[in-house]
C-alpha cells in the first residue's frame, strides 16, 4: 500500500502545518487489514502526520498489527557532492545544515537530511531531549553565542551550487531567517537554518568530537527538471520493502522527524521557547547504508519552459 495524501486542499493547523488526513487514511487501510485477517507493507509519503499524537498512533498501530511500515523523504537518497557520509560509530559533536522555502514542507525534508546522518553516530539514535525554533535577529545572535557553529554554517554554504549573491552578507540577503535547533540526549547538537533570499538548496556540515577533527560537508542535490530522478531512488527503497516484507530503512527515523517538526513548529508559535521533548527520547538503529546513486544524467528542460 502507498499512502500519499498531498493531492488535495487541506486546512492548516495553528502551528502553520498542513493537516493531511494521514491518520484517517491509515485507519481505513487498517480496517481492511483487520477485516481480511491479512496485512501488507505500507509506505507513507514524507512524514507520518502533522502532529505527534497522530504520528505516534500510526506507529503504534503498525507495531500492534505487525505491519511493515516505512515513510520519509527523498533527501536521504539523493546525490551528494562530494559523496560522503557520517562514518558509522563516529563521535559526532555538531551538525549544521541549510534549507529554504516553507518550514512545514521543506523543513521536514531538511530534518530527514540531518537525521539520516545523525543516526549513524556512536551509540546509534538515543533520542532528543529538547528543541527550539528561532527567528529573525535571534538566529544571528545564536551564532555569535555559539548555539551553532558559524564555521560549520559557512562550510555548508560553500557546498552550494548557487552561492549567495556576492558582495552581500547573509544578514542583508535574508530578511527573515529561521532556525531549527535540536538537543540530543547524548550531547550532539544540530541546527538547520532556513535562509530564504540567499539559499535555494540543501547542504550540511558536521564535525566529530575533538578540536583537531576536520569539518566534513556535502550538498544534497535534487534534479529539479525532468525526469526528476531523485524520486527513483526513494521508489527503489519502497519496492525493496514490498518485495521482501522488510523495511529498507527504519520507520523510527521518520517517527523522529515527524515529532521534531511538530515540536519545532510549536516552539515557533510560542515565540521561540525551548521545549523539552520526553516523547522523543526513544532508541533505534539504522543498519541501512546510503548507496551512492549512479552518475547523475544531464537535466532535460521541462516541456513548455
Amino acid at each position: 500500500m502507498l499512502l500519499v495524501a498531498e493531492h488535495g486542499e487541506y486546512p492548516w493547523s495553528d502551528t502553520e502545518q498542513i493537516q493531511y488526513p494521514k491518520r484517517k487514511l491509515f485507519a481505513q487501510i487498517v480496517k481492511v487489514f483487520e477485516e481480511s485477517g491479512r496485512v501488507v507493507p505500507v509506505f507513507i509519503d514524507k512524514h507520518l502526520a502533522d502532529n505527534w499524537e497522530d504520528a505516534a498512533w500510526i506507529y503504534q498501530t503498525a507495531q500492534r498489527l505487525k505491519i511493515t511500515l516505512m515513510a520519509g523523504s527523498t533527501l536521504p537518497l539523493l546525490w551528494r557532492y562530494p559523496a560522503v557520509d557520517v562514518q558509522r560509530g563516529a563521535k559526532l559533536k555538531e551538525i549544521v545544515g541549510v534549507s529554504y522555502h516553507l518550514l512545514d514542507t521543506y523543513g521536514f525534508h531538511s530534518l530527514e537530511m540531518m537525521q539520516c546522518l545523525a543516526e549513524r553516530r556512536q551509540g546509534d539514535e538515543t533520542g532528543v531531549k529538547a528543541v527550539q525554533c528561532l527567528a529573525g535577529d535571534a538566529v544571528w545572535e545564536a551564532g555569535k553565542r555559539g548555539v551553532y557553529s558559524e564555521e560549520l554554517l559557512q562550510a555548508a554554504i560553500a557546498r552550494l551550487n548557487r552561492k549567495p549573491r556576492a558582495g552581500k552578507t547573509l544578514q542583508e540577503l535574508v530578511k527573515q531567517p529561521e532556525m531549527f535547533h535540536i538537543e540530543y540526549a547524548d550531547g550532539l547538537k544540530a541546527s538547520i537554518l532556513t535562509l530564504n533570499g540567499a539559499v535555494g538548496e540543501w547542504s550540511v556540515a558536521w564535525r566529530e568530537a575533538g578540536a583537531d577533527q576536520p569539518v566534513v560537508s556535502t550538498l544534497f542535490d535534487t534534479q529539479e527538471a525532468r525526469p526528476f530522478m531523485h524520486f527513483s531512488y526513494l521508489t527503489r527503497g519502497v519496492e525493496q520493502m514490498m518485495l521482501t516484507g522488510k523495511a529498507t530503512w527504519p520507520v523510527e527515523r521518520t517517527l523522529m522527524t515527524s515529532g521534531l517538526l511538530n515540536s519545532l513548529m510549536r516552539s515557533r508559535k510560542a515565540g521561540g521557547v525551548r521545549l523539552e521533548t520526553p516523547y522523543l527520547m526513544f532508541n533505534y538503529r539504522c543498519s541501512y547504508d546510503w548507496p551512492e546513486p549512479p552518475t547523475r544524467p544531464a537535466d532535460r528542460p521541462i516541456p513548455g519552459q
